[in-house]
C-alpha cells in the first residue's frame, strides 16, 4: 500500500470512527471538513491538486492574467487608504503560493512593495510548497495556519481566489415544507446520504416558498466568523475576494433543484461528491454573495463593490496594454496567452460565474469608489 492509498484509507477509518462516535450517520458538514481538511489525511494535504496532473485549474495557472487584476486593485486601494508608509498584503488560501508572488512582482514593477507580507494556509502541504515558492523568489512572506493567529494590524490590504467555495457546507433537502439536514451514513461498503434533523438554514421565507418537494441546496455556515476573522485583524482594511457564486435570488432559484455542490477529480465535475471515496476528489459549493455581504456588514465590513470577473479584469489597464502588446505580435504563444484572458473574462468562459466583493473597514467611502466602475457595478443586485 503506497502513501496515498494509506492516506485514503486511514482518512476512511477517521471518518467511520465519527460515526462510530455518533451512535449513526455525521452532517455532511462534518464529512465535508474531513475529508478535505483533516490535518495529515485530507484532500488538501493529497500530493495532487492543481494544474494537468490534479483535478483542477485556477485563473492562476493561466497566465499572469489575475495577478495584474489584483496588483492594479491592490494599488488602487492603497491609494484608497491615504498611501499609508506601513501597510500589509494578505492572502489567504493561496494553494502552492503562485498567486501571491506573481502580485507581489506586478506591484514591485509599479514600484509598490508592502511592508509585511503573509499568506494564510491551512494545509501543512501547501504550507511548505508556498515557502519553496517564497523561497525561490526571495520574497520574505509570514505563514499562519488561521487568520486568528496573526497579530492585529493597523492597515491590512487582503486578497483571495477562490477560498470561500471551499468552506464545508450544510446540505439540506426541503421536504413537506421543511428543510431537512442531509447527513452521511455507511452502508458496508460505501457512503451514502441520510435524512437528519429539520434544520435552521436562515434563507428567507418567500425564497422557500418557491420551491418545490425534494428540492435540494446548501448553505454555508462559516462566513460569518470568517468576516469576523477578517475584521478583528486590523484597524483599516480593503477585503478583495474573487470566487464563482451568485446572489442570493439567483442561488436559490427555484430550478437549481439540486443545489451547486460538486466534486472535481482529474479535470471532470463529479455531481454526487459521495460517490468516490473522500480525500480523493475537490469539494466546492458556489458563494452566496448576498449572505458574505450580510455577514461582513454585521462584522463591521462595508461593501463597496460587487461585479463580474470579466468587467474587473477588462477595467483593469494593465491588462488592456498587455493584451494590445500580445496581438501586435500574434506568435503562436502570444495568441494562446490572448485566449487564456478570454478564457478568464468572457462570459462563455470564466467572466460571468466568478466575481468580485470589495469590502473595506475605516476607509473613507469616496476614495473606494475608484476600484470599480459604477457601469459595471451589480451591487445593487445584492
Amino acid at each position: 500500500m503506497n502513501n496515498e492509498h494509506q492516506r485514503l484509507y486511514a482518512l476512511t477509518e477517521h471518518i467511520l470512527g465519527l460515526m462510530r462516535a455518533n451512535g449513526g450517520a455525521i452532517s455532511f458538514h462534518d464529512w465535508m471538513q474531513a475529508a478535505l481538511y483533516q490535518p495529515k489525511l485530507g484532500y488538501y494535504e493529497s500530493e495532487r491538486i492543481f494544474g494537468k496532473e490534479g483535478d483542477f485549474t485556477t485563473a492562476t495557472a493561466m497566465g499572469n492574467w489575475l495577478a495584474l487584476g489584483f496588483a492594479e486593485s491592490i494599488n488602487k486601494a492603497w491609494r484608497a487608504m491615504g498611501e499609508p508608509s506601513e501597510w500589509t498584503l494578505l492572502e489567504q488560501g493561496g494553494g502552492n503560493g503562485d498567486l501571491l508572488c506573481n502580485t507581489l512582482t506586478q506591484l514591485a514593477k509599479q514600484g509598490l512593495t508592502p511592508t509585511q507580507m503573509i499568506a494564510v494556509e491551512t494545509s501543512e502541504q501547501l504550507r511548505q510548497r508556498q515557502t519553496n515558492n517564497f523561497n525561490k523568489h526571495a520574497f520574505s512572506v509570514q505563514q499562519f495556519t488561521n487568520l486568528e493567529d496573526m497579530t492585529p494590524v493597523e492597515n491590512l490590504i487582503m486578497f483571495s481566489n477562490e477560498l470561500p467555495d471551499a468552506f464545508p457546507v450544510y446540505s439540506f433537502s426541503f421536504k413537506q415544507q421543511q428543510t431537512i439536514e442531509r447527513g452521511v451514513d455507511w452502508d458496508g461498503e460505501k457512503f451514502v446520504w441520510a435524512d437528519l434533523q429539520t434544520i435552521n438554514t436562515a434563507i428567507p421565507k418567500h425564497i422557500q416558498s418557491t420551491w418545490s418537494e425534494e428540492y435540494i441546496s446548501e448553505f454555508n455556515p462559516h462566513l460569518q466568523d470568517w468576516q469576523q476573522a477578517i475584521s478583528h485583524i486590523a484597524q483599516r482594511s480593503v477585503v478583495l475576494t474573487v470566487d464563482y457564486g451568485y446572489t442570493q435570488k439567483e442561488y436559490y432559484r427555484p430550478t437549481r433543484i439540486e443545489g451547486t455542490l460538486m466534486g472535481h477529480y482529474q479535470h471532470q465535475v463529479v455531481e454526487d461528491v459521495l460517490k468516490l471515496s473522500p480525500g480523493v476528489c475537490d469539494i466546492t459549493a458556489h458563494v452566496d454573495f448576498t449572505a458574505l455581504k450580510t455577514a461582513g456588514e454585521e462584522a463591521g465590513l462595508q461593501t463597496m463593490a460587487y461585479t463580474t470577473q470579466g468587467a474587473w479584469l477588462a477595467e483593469c489597464q494593465a491588462i488592456q496594454q498587455q493584451i494590445q502588446k500580445l496581438a501586435a505580435n500574434p506568435s503562436v504563444d502570444n495568441v494562446a496567452q490572448i485566449t487564456q484572458a478570454k478564457r478568464l473574462m468572457l462570459p462563455t468562459g470564466m467572466g460571468e460565474s466568478f466575481k468580485l466583493l470589495i469590502q473595506s473597514k475605516g476607509v473613507q467611502t469616496q476614495a473606494m469608489k475608484a476600484l470599480v466602475s459604477p457601469s459595471f457595478d451589480r451591487l445593487a443586485t445584492l
